[in-house]
C-alpha cells in the first residue's frame, strides 16, 4: 500500500474515520445550538441587529450541511465501507480549505484559530487519502 495507509492498520483507519465523521458532527450541531458562537469562531462578526441575524441563518445553513455529510459518513461507517467514507473526505477537503479562507478574509485575519483550521483541512486531506487506499 502507499503513502499513508501503510502507516496504520485497517481497524485503525476506520477509527480515523469515524474521528473526523464525528468531528464535523459536533461542528455541524455547534452551528444549529449556538449560530452566533459558530459565526465568531470563523471571524464572523455582524455589527447590526441584521447582520446578526443574516450570520445566524448562514451558520445554520452552515451546520446542517455539515450534519447532513455527518449522517452519510456514520452510514458508510456502519456499512465498513471505507474507501467510500476516504472520497468523501478528499472532497470535504475543500470544504475545510474555503472555511479557512472565509476566517481569514474577517476582521481578525489569520488570528483567532486560523493555523488550527489550517491543521483540521491536512487531517481531514490525510485521513481522507489513508481511507481511500483501503
Amino acid at each position: 500500500m502507499a503513502f499513508p495507509n501503510r502507516l496504520f492498520t485497517y481497524p485503525t483507519w476506520r477509527f480515523i474515520g469515524l474521528g473526523l465523521t464525528t468531528t464535523v458532527f459536533s461542528l455541524g450541531s455547534l452551528a444549529l445550538i449556538s449560530p452566533s458562537a459558530a459565526a465568531s469562531s470563523l471571524g464572523v462578526v455582524p455589527t447590526t441587529p441584521e447582520g446578526r441575524d443574516i450570520a445566524d441563518k448562514a451558520m445554520i445553513f452552515l451546520g446542517i450541511r455539515d450534519i447532513a455529510v455527518a449522517g452519510a459518513l456514520f452510514w458508510l461507517h456502519c456499512e465498513g465501507k471505507g474507501k467510500e467514507m476516504g472520497a468523501i473526505f478528499i472532497a470535504w477537503t475543500a470544504v475545510c480549505v474555503v472555511d479557512t479562507w472565509v476566517t481569514t478574509t474577517g476582521p481578525r485575519g489569520w488570528d483567532n484559530g486560523v493555523w488550527g483550521l489550517c491543521g483540521g483541512a491536512a487531517v481531514v486531506a490525510f485521513g481522507g487519502l489513508g481511507l481511500f487506499q483501503l
